[in-house]
């Protein structure tokens, strides 16, 4: 049976500040739109009016006076309890406030719930159920509310795996006292929640545009004084001194401004192989995770230099995020890198070769994988022919391998050779072991974790 039902939208509070100075996504915050809220009574034990009838044919039949009082009670039992469950699915509600829709993991999800009985008739138990698909995150509850109260509690769970989640929907179950009749309050919509990779600082990774020879003499002039002056030009009101050229302005007689480039050097691509034949371990503790870490500190890394960054991510979704700056494109790449899977079945030579009419010539490509196979080394050579300069970031995957799982299939030497081989071609090479420490950003120096934040 369904049944109207009061409801109140989940609101969402401002967006709380991290411990990233200032660098949230732009999306933190925001209202959700009105959601449909319906109610539903369902009888738990037939048997009971069953039995009413039972006694009144009795009655009927026997003309036993005992038989109509019995028949009596057992009808206003029913009904009594009907309306009761009835009132509680009308008058209850619920406000769920979430205080940001975002977290990074290791920092917690927090949400206020307040359950309000707007009615006279007491509910002697209500059910909060809530099927939220964050891992670990169980905000249900079980509250006793009087007539005309409410009930305000808190939940914190502190979120360990990265992805794209929904919170909700959420469920009010009560009952009367006698257990016949059983109300239900469904919230259907749900609210989308994302839990970002760590953002960590790994101090010995190698960053390939220190060596590029740039992308000098563009046409597009930069309003920040860079290391690569194109040209000069008059002086404008406002210049600062180290913009002034003294040679040219003592030869013209004039002051003379000198301008520069975007940048002086290439865009960085990051490559993240996401081939699932390649990939070992489970959970945070897995070539998988360590792979996204490292892409993360690497394009945090990169952007921090003032350097556009890419990202090619090509599992079963294929994703290319062209070339960008600022804390808003950071978070773009950080979503992509929440949401990505190492459930690819393309390896990485067939990767590479397919996205080099998109990198462009004149950067750098960072690759990171777990694959040892050396039929991809051919296409950082031919990389290098276009004047791009390549890296990688080699994920040890014989580290994290248990006993009798095969690391890498495709794989023919080690992660230490394959590091000596790029090593000895010219190639900046890193590789990382499971256990390795990474620098939370934001925190003392002190403060490191163990592959994953714990």
């Amino acid at each position: 049976m369904a049944l109207g039902a009061r409801g109140r939208a989940t609101s969402i509070e401002p967006a709380v500040t991290s411990r990233f100075d200032g660098m949230v996504p732009p999306s933190a915050s925001g209202a959700d739109p009105a959601f449909e809220v319906s109610g539903e009574l369902k009888l738990l034990r037939p048997a009971i009016p069953i039995l009413g009838v039972v006694l009144m044919v009795l009655a009927l039949v026997a003309g036993v006076p005992i038989l109509y009082y019995m028949v009596y009670a057992v009808v206003a039992l029913v009904v009594l309890t009907f309306i009761w469950t009835r009132s509680l699915v009308r008058w209850l509600s619920v406000t769920r406030v979430l205080r940001t829709k975002w977290c990074v993991v290791g920092e917690p999800i927090v949400e206020e719930f307040i359950l309000r009985n707007g009615g006279r008739l007491p509910a002697l138990w209500v059910e909060v159920r809530d099927e939220s698909t964050v891992p670990g995150y169980e905000p249900g509850s079980v509250q006793t509310l009087g007539g005309f109260e409410q009930r305000q509690w808190r939940t914190r769970t502190v979120c360990n795996r990265r992805g794209l989640y929904e919170l909700g929907p959420l469920r009010l179950v009560t009952g009367d006292p006698f257990g016949i009749f059983q109300g239900t309050v469904t919230y259907h919509a749900s609210t989308s929640f994302i839990v970002y990779p760590p953002l960590l600082d790994l101090p010995d990774l190698p960053m390939p545009y220190g060596r590029l020879p740039g992308t000098s003499r563009t046409h597009i002039r930069s309003l920040d004084v860079t290391t690569d002056a194109s040209s000069i030009r008059a002086y404008a009101p406002g210049d600062s001194l180290h913009r002034i050229h003294w040679l040219s302005s003592a030869r013209a007689g004039e002051l003379r401004s000198k301008e520069f480039d975007f940048e002086p050097s290439g865009n960085l691509w990051a490559i993240l192989d996401l081939d699932r034949g390649v990939h070992v371990g489970e959970g945070l503790e897995s070539t998988e995770e360590y792979a996204v870490n490292v892409t993360g500190a690497l394009i945090h890394r990169a952007l921090r230099d003032n350097k556009a960054v890419g990202l090619v991510a090509i599992g079963r979704t294929r994703v290319i995020v062209q070339p960008g700056k600022g804390s808003a494109h950071l978070w773009r790449l950080m979503e992509v890198l929440a949401t990505v899977r190492a459930d690819g079945v393309e390896p990485l030579d067939r990767v590479l070769s397919d996205v080099q009419s998109t990198l462009g010539r004149g950067l750098s490509v960072v690759t990171i994988t777990p694959s040892t196979d050396p039929a991809w080394l051919q296409h950082l050579h031919s990389a290098r022919a276009r004047a791009t300069m390549p890296a990688v970031i080699l994920i040890d995957a014989a580290t994290f391998a248990s006993r009798g799982e095969r690391p890498g299939l495709r794989s023919s030497i080690s992660a230490r050779a394959l590091q000596a081989q790029l090593g000895s071609a010219g190639f900046q090479t890193h590789v990382v072991q499971q256990g390795q420490q990474f620098q939370i950003v934001g925190q003392p120096a002190a403060q490191t974790a163990r592959g994953y934040v714990n």
